[in-house]
């Protein structure tokens, strides 16, 4: 069986103290002779000795490893974030590791409970379907953390939070509708138990209400997050009475595009369309869509250094960044107003 080299075998190749081996590997300020330095560091990559970064996480030592818990990996929202994350913590010497709970709150606390057991430094959590639970856990365990993307109400103002505004996001999506003269506008989107995607419907009735519309003439229909369900809902569209609906979410965009493909259903002759979310495959799209942009790299930015911050100073006060969102104009919105 091989054997681990350890900081011993490093020492001994030397000819030198394991203490004074500790010093150079740990680059620890100490006063040592260049060429002694240089030897032990020659002996080391001879042997090709790795740290045992468990090891020294008994000792007090940071480990070097952030943990990024991401509720819908395939979802390119997180998966953009989680590129920006990495990129700070290479650029301060860490490593990441990402998984995925699939917004499952059991698999969540199975995650959490490995990455506690390998003693991770930090961690960036965006909670399954908004349970507070497992995030309480890395309080227990006095793991510095950020939650992205999805507020625990519950435990605020107790923890850091970055995130974007969902309501701001469901009201320009129809408020830019309203301002092409558009006033029969339906929303479909994510029948969801997470409060901050809820919120959207939300922005969408109070650009409505705003604009002087009754409530009765609202069209919300809500259903699982798939593209079967985008097109399930689509096909309930009371068309041609709607001239304009709001897609809550890019997976039921899918659906509900190809059955407007399937019927026939133009946008924007025959219905004008605003997506929250900007999505790659918008691109190939013609006319591309008008989009709700949120400001993934921002918030996953934001949300390391946060977290860096955090682990920095022991007096840290908690902090919860909420980002804008602003239209991306496309070719899908008509406007009436302009007899267009």
């Amino acid at each position: 069986m091989h054997k681990n080299v350890t900081i011993r075998d490093v020492a001994k190749r030397a000819k030198t103290s394991i203490a004074t081996v500790s010093y150079v590997l740990n680059n620890e300020n100490r006063y040592l002779r260049p060429d002694l330095r240089e030897r032990v560091l020659q002996a080391a990559s001879e042997l090709g000795y790795v740290k045992n970064a468990a090891a020294s996480s008994l000792k007090g030592k940071r480990r070097g490893i952030l943990a990024i818990l991401v509720a819908q990996f395939g979802n390119s929202f997180f998966t953009r974030m989680c590129v920006e994350i990495e990129a700070v913590a290479r650029r301060e010497g860490y490593i990441v590791t990402i998984c995925n709970s699939d917004d499952d709150p059991k698999q969540e606390l199975i995650i959490l409970e490995r990455l506690l057991a390998q003693r991770i430094d930090g961690c960036i959590l965006t909670p399954a379907m908004s349970s507070r639970d497992n995030a309480i856990l890395l309080q227990r365990h006095k793991v510095p953390f950020v939650v992205l993307e999805r507020s625990l109400k519950e435990l605020s103002p107790f923890y850091d939070f970055v995130g974007h505004d969902n309501f701001n996001s469901g009201y320009l999506a129809t408020k830019r509708l309203l301002e092409a003269g558009h006033t029969n506008i339906a929303f479909m989107g994510w029948d969801s138990p997470i409060p901050d995607v809820r919120e959207r419907v939300d922005g969408y009735s109070a650009a409505l209400r705003e604009h002087g519309i009754e409530k009765d003439s609202y069209i919300i229909l809500l259903d699982e997050l798939s593209p079967a369900a985008g097109h399930r809902m689509a096909r309930k569209l009371p068309l041609p009475a709607i001239t304009a609906v709001v897609l809550g979410h890019h997976e039921l965009a899918k659906g509900a595009l190809s059955y407007f493909q399937q019927e026939g259903v133009c946008w924007p002759k025959d219905v004008s369309v605003v997506l929250i979310g900007t999505p790659e495959w918008n691109e190939m799209l013609y006319p591309c869509l008008t989009c709700i942009q949120r400001p993934e790299k921002e918030m996953g930015y934001t949300a390391a250094s946060l977290l860096f911050e955090k682990m920095r100073n022991p007096n840290w006060e908690n902090v919860q960044k909420i980002f804008p969102c602003n239209v991306v104009e496309g070719g899908s919105v008509r406007n009436l107003l302009s007899g267009g």
